[in-house]
C-alpha cells in the first residue's frame, strides 16, 4: 500500500526542481518534475520523494484532520497494549 502525505510548500528551488514541504514541523525535500507550477504556499500531496498533486487548502485540511485522528486512534491502541502487557509482567 503506497500512501501519500500532504504538506506546506515552505521553499522552491526551481533550478533544481525541488521543493522543501513542511509535514507539522518535519520538513521533507522533493521533487516538483510532476508539478513545474507549484508556488510557496501551495500544499502538495508527496510520494516517493516528489510532490504529485496540488491540494486545495480545503483538501489539505479536511486530510490533515484525518490524518491526526487515525494518528490518535493508533497511538490509543499502543497504550492499550503496553497496559496489557504490564499486567502479563
Amino acid at each position: 500500500m503506497c500512501i501519500a502525505a500532504p504538506a506546506k510548500v515552505v521553499e522552491l528551488d526551481k533550478e533544481n526542481n525541488l521543493l522543501a514541504a513542511d509535514f507539522g514541523g518535519v520538513r521533507q525535500t522533493a521533487r516538483t518534475n510532476l508539478l513545474p507550477d507549484v508556488e510557496v504556499g501551495d500544499y502538495v500531496l508527496i510520494h516517493a520523494g516528489y510532490a504529485i498533486e496540488k491540494l486545495t487548502e480545503q483538501a489539505a485540511k479536511e486530510s490533515l484532520e484525518a490524518w491526526n485522528e487515525l494518528l490518535d486512534v493508533l497511538d490509543e491502541e499502543d497504550k492499550e497494549l503496553e497496559a496489557a502487557h504490564s499486567q502479563e509482567a
